[in-house]
């Protein structure tokens, strides 16, 4: 694996490692935040049904007060009606039942002497009965069971001692036949003329579950009473009244979706974006490093092999002259002047390479010169025929249109560019059959136009989109025996682009390369 590849896997690691942190605590939060809407909407429920209980209970608190109020010997007076009220009726100490209403045979098999005394052991009051459920937060329950303890403080107090006379109860009656339904009955006991009585009333449950929901019918609309029997606990919810056996069934408040950015989730979509850019930005770092460091070992590479073949050739040469070992002039001649070629090829790479460090720094030159089409190009076609002269190749000029138009151009930094784009045509399209290299140059609606053309082998289609990165040759090798670093086509699009201009490669339909420079120029008036 290469050192680009292994930053590449441990640059995904740490992405995944953030990802999946990040995904964990998104979550946990959102985990908290709808555990948090539950909790809101059970309070609110819980409270609701507080609400709810109190206006129940104050309201049958007002209603049995009223009949606890009543003398005794004026409980079976016939004066006495209510809506709430089917049948008021007392048992002797003989196990008799009396009323002054008609209805008190249809509920006199709810008056068994038996079922009376039952109901007062069973019961015996509200106020003996206990909340109690070990599922159940304890902090909830003592909760619930002050609040039932407060409303059952509001509803008629019992007379104080534990003698049986004054006690009152509110229980369920079994009925006399299995169809039937339990009677609800307010019971009481009462000394009358030295015996015991029992006193009560038999409600219209019908009539005051409908009255009793209508208190509540704000708080739930779906709300239904439900009968508790004499052996069970009052509810743990606190949903049971505190005056009847009854208890409220209604459904818990469902809870509502979250809307909108809450603050955790504000706070999860700003990480997330922070930790997206941040990838992002340490991606591209780490992309522009590793082809930095790409860059920097194709150059070194690049350079290394350029600069083994003159400086071997200069070690080699100059030492067969200090040493006396060419005898001839001729031989002497040719060896000075390899020397000289050498040295110029160098100093074309060096000048290449501090080029191409300006331009990367934004310290191009753009010094403009006031000159005709044609004096640019008399003054740019010797150096261009003297990189051809030693190939096989020739270099014909062509003019499209007038040359004799006033520009102001950078006649120096053009002549680099086309230096680069002939030379490199010399190389790589020599040994064709169409040794021709086509330079054609116009100039009109204030744009210099120049295309270099050849006929040779072209670009490979995998290299057109990096034959113009530094340091890259087209994919040859380094060690080819072509010279070259590699900067030739990035230098000259960047000089190009430092005036302003464009260099664009065009593959022709015959094949070969063509290059085309388009510099902005201001023509003189």
């Amino acid at each position: 694996m290469s050192r680009a590849a292994r930053w590449w896997v441990v640059f995904g690691a740490c992405n995944v490692i953030v990802a999946l942190a990040l995904i964990w605590t998104t979550r946990v939060v959102v985990d908290l935040e709808r555990r948090e809407l539950a909790a809101r909407a059970e309070t609110d429920y819980q409270q609701s049904l507080r609400l709810a209980m109190w206006r129940m209970d104050s309201w049958l608190a007002v209603l049995f007060a009223r009949e606890a109020a009543r003398p005794s010997s004026d409980y079976l007076s016939p004066d006495l009606e209510s809506d709430f009220v089917e049948l008021r009726f007392e048992i002797d100490a003989q196990g008799l039942a009396a009323s002054a209403q008609e209805s008190l045979d249809t509920y006199r098999g709810y008056l068994d002497p038996n079922a009376v005394h039952l109901a007062f052991s069973a019961t015996d009051g509200l106020v003996e009965t206990k909340l109690a459920d070990p599922q159940q937060d304890p902090s909830q329950l003592v909760k619930t069971q002050n609040e039932f303890d407060a409303r059952l403080a509001c509803g008629v107090p019992r007379p104080p001692g534990e003698d049986l006379a004054g006690r009152q109860v509110v229980a369920w009656l079994e009925p006399p036949a299995p169809q039937s339904e339990p009677a609800l009955a307010f019971l009481r006991r009462t000394e009358l003329d030295g015996a015991d009585r029992i006193q009560g009333f038999i409600l219209a449950w019908p009539r005051l579950h409908d009255r009793l929901l209508l208190e509540i019918d704000d708080l739930f609309p779906d709300a239904r009473l439900e009968r508790v029997a004499s052996n069970e606990p009052t509810d743990p919810l606190g949903r049971g009244l505190a005056n009847i056996p009854v208890k409220m069934v209604a459904a818990a408040q469902p809870v509502l979706p979250t809307t909108g950015f809450t603050a955790g989730r504000t706070a999860l979509t700003v990480a997330w974006l922070a930790a997206i850019v941040a990838a992002i930005v340490v991606g591209a770092t780490l992309r522009k490093s590793i082809d930095l460091g790409e860059r920097r070992r194709r150059f070194v590479s690049a350079v290394t092999h350029e600069l083994r073949t003159p400086l071997t050739t200069f070690q080699m040469y100059s030492e067969m002259l200090a040493d006396g070992l060419v005898t001839t002039e001729e031989q002497r001649r040719q060896y000075l002047q390899t020397l000289k070629d050498e040295s110029q090829r160098l100093s074309a790479m060096v000048s290449n390479v501090l080029t191409h460090a300006r331009l990367e720094e934004r310290g191009g030159s753009r010094q403009f010169e006031s000159m005709t089409l044609n004096a640019l190009l008399t003054r740019l076609k010797p150096p261009l025929e003297r990189s051809v002269e030693s190939t096989p190749m020739t270099l014909c000029l062509d003019v499209d249109g007038p040359d004799d138009i006033p520009l102001s151009v950078n006649a120096e930094a053009i002549g680099q560019i086309l230096g680069n784009l002939v030379d490199n045509a010399a190389k790589y399209a020599n040994g064709t059959t169409s040794p021709t290299i086509r330079l054609s140059a116009a100039a009109k609606n204030g744009s210099l136009v120049m295309t270099v053309r050849d006929h040779g082998p072209g670009i490979p289609r995998e290299q057109v989109r990096v034959v113009f990165d530094p340091f890259e040759r087209g994919g040859r090798d380094p060690a080819d025996p072509v010279p070259g670093v590699g900067l030739g086509l990035a230098l000259a699009r960047g000089l190009a682009r430092d005036l302003g201009g464009e260099l664009t490669l065009e593959s022709p339909s015959d094949g070969g390369a063509r290059f085309r420079l388009e510099l902005p120029t201001v023509a003189e008036t």
